[in-house]
């Protein structure tokens, strides 16, 4: 009767953080702090692999236009199918820029963000899943109507028909 946990805890006990809960806010800080450095790792390593291509393909693009353009200037005839690489190719380098130099590392991040709080049920993974149990139904059914690849054309032809 005498011991200290026979006696109810003090009213003002949920008030005072107990030593193993301040000590378990301070490994999920850790951890979440862990989380944030890999994290922004791994976009650093993806904006520097950005600029790598852009360097490497905005040379040899910028090399065909200028060997485009000093012909033409030289009054030599170009063939029309030209045109594409370089269209192409100015298309695809701008939208490399874009996440090497522009914001667009910042407008994936905010549609990411919209993705996960108004469209959670995209990430709703097979039942068999470990974690498949922390889904609500209604996240599980979003998708509910869509249809296995291997009963779309062409895989029908190949699967084998369940019952």
């Amino acid at each position: 009767m005498g011991n200290k946990h026979s006696k109810p805890p003090p009213e003002d006990h949920q008030k005072y953080p107990s030593k193993l809960d301040e000590f378990r806010s301070k490994v999920e800080d850790e951890l979440a702090r862990r989380m944030m450095l890999q994290r922004e790792i791994q976009m650093a390593v993806n904006v520097a692999k950005a600029r790598d291509t852009l360097c490497i393909f905005g040379t040899a693009w910028g090399t065909l236009v200028s060997g485009v353009a000093v012909a033409r200037l030289a009054g030599k005839q170009i063939p029309p199918v030209a045109g594409v690489p370089i269209v192409i190719g100015g298309l695809v380098l701008g939208n490399i820029a874009d996440l090497a130099y522009g914001n667009k590392l910042a407008r994936v991040t905010k549609e990411a963000e919209y993705i996960m709080e108004y469209e959670r049920g995209r990430f709703v993974p097979a039942k068999q899943a470990p974690f498949s149990k922390f889904y609500t139904d209604e996240e599980r059914f979003v998708f509910d109507e869509s249809t296995r690849v291997s009963e779309l054309y062409p895989n029908a032809f190949f699967a084998e028909k369940k019952k």
